[in-house]
């Protein structure tokens, strides 16, 4: 093994020295290194592999080839373009040693400060408290590059918007902005594009009619998810994609690149929130291209003028609604049709259940006794669905008792009052009567200006003023010379985030 591992590491260090000599790591004519303080934090092989388990992730044969490999990758990678750069084993990283570093890189995920708590009831179906295992505290504000599938796991305690929507992101990028600093500073970088298939699942989603059948992409790695060139490349690591759902409804968020994946066209592969960078893209430098590796180069420079500004709109449940992809999806698959192709299938999957049920309804006829099992299956065998039992999941059960099985009466007030529908705690849509009462979309400013003038009101409106500004914004002044003051300071601050608890923020970065 170990005579395998020193040739691994003769050939990285040959491949990334031709690399980095063949002039890909800077122009030519500019050989000094960037200057700044660059800290890495991943898995240094002399210490023992770790063992998987809740907050490691080991990817079999090919997990164990990038032990060996990554760590020297990225150090080498590294140290040939910044001035002072340092790497920690993720095993032994504490967040204060990035207050001495422009940019932290996380390529794996450090040791928990807190774990994850989960409390569920009735047969662990409903949970019940949860709270995400915490790897970083809510002081932290240093500027940060996730890559691949750390982000979400390290990010989600502190309210990142780069979440886990799905580990199934390839090799190439697309819908590149082209335009953003990354592309072009220091290093102007001239992206190869090429044409491709546009991946059949991106015409699932919303905003898919207009997509053409084939679209451009840049090849960000050289080894992708389907890779069988031979054994050590076979199986590749995927990378990570985030929802775009609510992404850029705050300004201290950036989409930068969506990515090959099963998930939609706008789904962030590349992309920004606050202190946080996610470069989704699985590869580390040794297997990255040598555009990718300039444009990466550029993102850790780009994300120096982050340190220290933290997150303004924090996304603190990865399941959070989103009005409109919400209002969507009913219009879409809300329908008698759908019922019925529901109904097909639920009785061609319980086929093997109903013959057995006409067997078991044969014996009885008989008069021959059933065994407890037996008598047991009869007596809880589910009932064929009828669109009353499918619509209360599909609309919601206050929905349903006001609406029941009118279906166009359901989608007609939905997208009537969509503007005044609000998040409930279990992150369900539901309508805010208050908001509705006072006859202005909670996405619009003057429903907050309104309610700051029904305060100096007595009776109903101040009440319902009192909820509306407790509801929407993270304020708690107590009379309503502040609420004025405070409105007027920052009016041209404020912005509206479903993403972030559907509240009205203060932008901070003006």
């Amino acid at each position: 093994m170990k005579s395998v591992k020193k040739l691994v590491l003769s050939l990285l260090v040959l491949g990334l020295t031709l690399f980095s000599l063949s002039g890909n790591a800077q122009d030519s004519e500019n050989k000094d290194k960037i200057k700044m303080n660059v800290l890495y934090v991943g898995y240094n092989p002399e210490k023992p592999m770790p063992k998987e388990s809740n907050y490691t992730f080991t990817e079999g044969e090919r997990f164990k080839i990038e032990y060996v490999t990554r760590w020297y990758a990225f150090k080498i990678f590294l140290e040939n373009r910044f001035s002072n750069v340092k790497n920690i084993d993720a095993r032994d990283y504490k967040e204060n040693m990035s207050a001495n570093y422009d940019v932290t890189i996380f390529d794996q995920v450090p040791s928990t400060i807190r774990d994850l708590v989960e409390e569920k009831k009735e047969n662990g179906k409903i949970v019940t408290k949860y709270k995400p295992a915490a790897y970083l505290s809510n002081d932290y504000k240093s500027a940060t590059i996730f890559v691949g599938r750390v982000g979400p796991d390290i990010g989600r305690s502190l309210g990142s918007k780069l979440d886990w929507n799905c580990y199934c992101l390839d090799a190439d990028a697309l819908d590149v902005q082209t335009e953003h600093p990354i592309f072009n500073t220091p290093i102007k970088v001239e992206l190869t594009m090429t044409v491709k298939d546009t991946p059949e699942n991106f015409y699932e989603y919303p905003n898919s009619k207009n997509i053409p059948q084939q679209i451009p992409m840049w090849r960000v790695q050289g080894l992708g998810i389907d890779n069988s060139q031979d054994p050590y490349t076979t199986g590749y690591p995927m990378g990570m994609i985030s929802r775009n759902d609510g992404f850029l409804d705050s300004p201290d968020a950036e989409y930068i690149s969506g990515g090959a994946s099963s998930k939609n066209i706008e789904a962030i592969a590349i992309g920004r929130h606050g202190n946080f960078f996610s470069w989704g893209f699985s590869a580390s430098p040794d297997h990255m291209t040598s555009e990718a590796q300039n444009v990466f180069t550029n993102a850790i420079v780009y994300m120096k003028q982050f340190n220290g500004t933290g997150l303004i709109a924090k996304k603190m449940h990865e399941g959070i609604t989103i009005r409109d992809t919400y209002l969507y999806y009913m219009n879409k698959d809300i329908n008698t049709e759908n019922f019925e192709t529901y109904k097909k299938q639920w009785i061609t999957y319980k086929s093997r259940d109903f013959a057995r049920k006409k067997e078991l309804e044969a014996k009885l006829k008989k008069g021959e006794k059933l065994n407890k099992f037996q008598q047991s299956f009869l007596d809880k065998f589910p009932a064929t669905p009828t669109l009353a039992s499918w619509l209360p999941e599909q609309m919601g059960e206050k929905h349903f008792e006001q609406f029941g099985t009118n279906i166009e009466g359901f989608l007609k007030f939905l997208n009537t009052n969509i503007q005044y529908y609000t998040n409930s705690e279990e992150h369900r849509l539901v309508l805010d009567e208050d908001v509705k009462a006072m006859g202005i979309s909670n996405r619009d400013i003057a429903i907050l200006e309104k309610s700051i003038a029904h305060l100096g009101k007595g009776g109903k409106k101040l009440e319902r003023a009192k909820r509306i500004l407790k509801r929407y914004t993270e304020e708690n002044f107590t009379t309503p010379k502040e609420w004025e003051n405070w409105f007027k300071e920052n009016r041209n601050k404020l912005f509206f985030t479903e993403a972030g608890g559907y509240k009205w923020l203060v932008d901070t970065t003006k």
